[in-house]
């Protein structure tokens, strides 16, 4: 079995998986599937957005869950954001970021077992490049950080 065809059944393998589980059951995320999570504040919901390296997604946030395609544009620029500033967990944050108590996030980018720091404070242009990527795939897929009063609260991630 050749290379090519190995990498694209694991992918396809792992979108399968990602595809058939509900966004509260995804505890196991496949190594090549980026997860952007925006942690909501007192005021607002959050959301977790899962992102395969073929643009298929998963969502979920306070009107609930869904899934969807990326272009293929995005997916690119976004994974090729987060190879550009990997190590994630070594990516700076602005010294002086202040933020609402009532409304004040933190989103943060997963991949691999790395993690970022808050993005919403870029604290260099690799951090900003990924917050502006952030900020795209959630508009793409219309994911909103949603009202405490308009919406329900996300479903636990359980490991």
């Amino acid at each position: 079995m050749n290379q090519f065809f190995s990498q694209s059944l694991l992918a396809l393998t792992g979108i399968s998986l990602l595809a058939s589980l509900s966004p509260s059951a995804i505890a196991l995320v496949p190594n090549n599937v980026a997860v952007i999570v925006n942690s909501g504040s007192t005021n607002t919901i959050g959301y977790r957005i899962y992102v395969s390296p073929t643009g298929e997604t998963n969502y979920v946030d306070g009107k609930g869950s869904g899934n969807g395609k990326l272009p293929e544009k995005l997916v690119k620029r976004f994974f090729n954001d987060i190879k550009v500033a990997e190590p994630l967990s070594k990516l700076p944050t602005k010294p002086s970021c202040v933020k609402s108590t009532s409304f004040g996030t933190t989103t943060n980018v997963s991949l691999g077992g790395e993690q970022s720091p808050d993005l919403s404070c870029p604290g260099n242009s690799k951090a900003r490049r990924l917050e502006n990527d952030v900020i795209a795939i959630a508009k793409t897929l219309n994911v909103v950080n949603v009202p405490t009063s308009q919406g329900k609260p996300l479903p636990p991630i359980n490991f």
